[in-house]
């Protein structure tokens, strides 16, 4: 039994190699062979090669020019409304439901302000914008123990630092441009009549 299993373990570490050495040899084999596979078993083998990501999202939940801030149980800083989004669900039913399960809350208005991969992982970060409609707020959810609405200009220091920049640039994003000087003209000098 021993011997037939380091044959075929030494059958199969060779046929690695030849197949290897192939692909090295002719590098448009691999897709020439890739191509011929069946559709569903190229899906398969594309989708086991890649990188898997899980997508969260950040809530920048808008009223009265106020931003609402969260405390959850397990970070003592304020924190923007998120969530992960669950397979089959778009960002809008994502934003739905995380927000209405935490919170108790709708928004309208969607628009999502950016997307960006956090360096050195496999996590990708969708932050979206939503007004509130006029609702009581109520929290459902363990993972919660404060809420409150901030002045824009009033921001607390103490938020959490995964969270700061998309704030930052969420605020720079809102400012108004500004103003450039007018450009000076070149014109002739007037010369007095005589």
């Amino acid at each position: 039994m021993r011997s037939l299993l380091k044959r075929t373990i030494f059958v199969l570490l060779a046929v690695g190699l030849l197949v290897t050495g192939a692909f090295l040899a002719f590098p448009g084999l691999k897709y020439e062979l890739y191509r011929k596979l069946p559709p569903k078993i190229r899906w398969n083998i594309s989708y086991a090669l890649t990188d898997k990501f899980v997508v969260g999202m950040v809530y920048f939940v808008e009223r009265n020019n106020q931003l609402l801030l969260v405390r959850h149980t397990y970070q003592d800083k304020w924190a923007l409304p998120g969530g992960w989004v669950e397979r089959n669900e778009s960002f809008e039913e994502s934003a739905r439901r995380e927000l209405r399960e935490e919170l108790n809350i709708k928004i309208d208005d969607f628009e999502v302000l950016e997307v960006n991969k956090v360096p050195r992982s496999g996590i990708i970060n969708i932050a979206i914008r939503g007004r509130l409609k006029e609702q009581h707020i109520a929290i459902r959810d363990g993972e919660i123990y404060g809420y409150r609405f901030f002045d824009l200009h009033r921001l607390p220091e103490d938020v959490i630092y995964t969270h700061k920049p998309y704030i930052e640039r969420y605020l720079e994003a809102r400012r108004p441009p500004r103003q450039q000087p007018p450009e000076p003209t070149h014109s002739e000098p007037e010369v007095p009549e005589r």
